[in-house]
Parts: structure tokens; C-alpha cells; sequence
């Protein structure tokens, strides 16, 4: 039985609870950077996202370039650990 606390959420539903337009939510998804089954994982992303935007006055662009470099500073760190 699913847990209806894990459901996705819509497009609406998500741009209220980040306050993020449809628009830039469906460009952030074409872009790659969230997947279309919008959840709570999604939420904390995009509010990332916005943190590094504000922060950085990064554009679309930028912000795909912070994320990767991220991902691999945590993939490095993982790869750390397990040698360790």
C-alpha cells in the first residue's frame, strides 16, 4: 500500500508550497534539474535552487553548473568514505 504522504505533487500544488511560477518550475524540469513526479525531494531542491540563485545571482545556466559541481563534490566525498 502506497503512503499517501509520499503522493507527488501537481505543478499548482507545487508552485504554492515553493512559491516558484509554473513557468519556471516547467523550465527548471526541461532543464533537467527536477523530475516530473514532483514530492517533498523536489521541494527541497528547487528551494536550493532558489538559495543558490538569490545568493550567487546565478542564471539557469550557473545553476546547472553549481549542482554538477556539487554532485560531484559529494560523489568524491562518498568515494572518500569508502576507501577509509
Amino acid at each position: 500500500m502506497s503512503d499517501p504522504a509520499k503522493q507527488p505533487y501537481t505543478l499548482e500544488i507545487l508552485a504554492q508550497v515553493t512559491g516558484i511560477s509554473t513557468r519556471t518550475l516547467i523550465q527548471y524540469q526541461e532543464q533537467g534539474l527536477i523530475n516530473p513526479d514532483y514530492d517533498d525531494e523536489t521541494i527541497r531542491s528547487i528551494r536550493r535552487f532558489e538559495h543558490l540563485r538569490e545568493t550567487c545571482e546565478v542564471n539557469l545556466s550557473g545553476l546547472k553548473l553549481i549542482l554538477s559541481l556539487m554532485e560531484e563534490i559529494e560523489q568524491l566525498r562518498a568515494d572518500l568514505r569508502r576507501l577509509r
